[in-house]
């Protein structure tokens, strides 16, 4: 080095002192490029954790929901069956009254009136002999009520409400006399979501 002119030496001495902070700068950018993809990185696995706990999140609430649902749904069910045994117990009393009188046709116009509530398709009363008295569908008088309704429903010792093979619901209301059963009252009907109505 001594050999080359003061102007070269200056060259060479700038040369080799860029050339220090220029691998400085190089090893710095390759560390910040470094850090960055790392972060990238750490940054993925965290979204993927967090999009991993929102979906469990979510699919826990949706359970909840769910069996919150079904728990109003069946007490809204054990509700409207409770209701309608109060009901059943009111008519029950009134056609007793009534066949204690004999008055028929006062039977029909309550059964005519309770079928035209919504979801109501059939309402009849079988005698004790298992015939149908009173029926809302005219071609049934006279049939026998076990060939419309199932046999348990005529034998029922309490109001009970059955499901009959279409899905459609039973409410079988014995009528009872001071020592005997005067008939049975059948109310078909087909019962609505207690949460919708539909």
């Amino acid at each position: 080095m001594n050999d080359l002119p003061p102007q070269s030496r200056q060259w060479l001495t700038k040369l080799q002192e860029t050339r220090l902070p220029l691998w400085v700068g190089l090893l710095l950018l390759v560390l910040l490029l470094g850090v960055f993809a790392w972060q990238q990185v750490v940054l993925g696995r965290a979204e993927a954790r967090l999009t991993s706990e929102r979906a469990a999140i979510s699919r826990q609430f949706e359970a909840d929901r769910a069996a919150l649902v079904e728990q109003v749904r069946q007490r809204a069910t054990a509700q409207a069956d409770e209701s309608r045994r109060r009901f059943a117990l009111a008519l029950a009393w009134a056609v007793r009254g009534e066949l204690i009188r004999n008055n028929l046709d006062q039977v029909d116009q309550y059964f005519t009136e309770l079928v035209k509530l919504p979801g109501h398709t059939l309402v009849l009363l079988a005698g004790p002999d298992g015939k149908v008295r009173v029926s809302t569908d005219r071609k049934h008088f006279g049939a026998i009520a076990s060939g419309l309704v199932p046999a348990e429903a005529l034998s029922q010792p309490k109001i009970a409400l059955l499901t009959v093979a279409d899905g459609a619901k039973l409410l079988a209301i014995p009528v009872m006399g001071i020592n005997a059963r005067l008939g049975t009252v059948l109310l078909r009907y087909q019962e609505a979501d207690p949460l919708t109505g539909l």
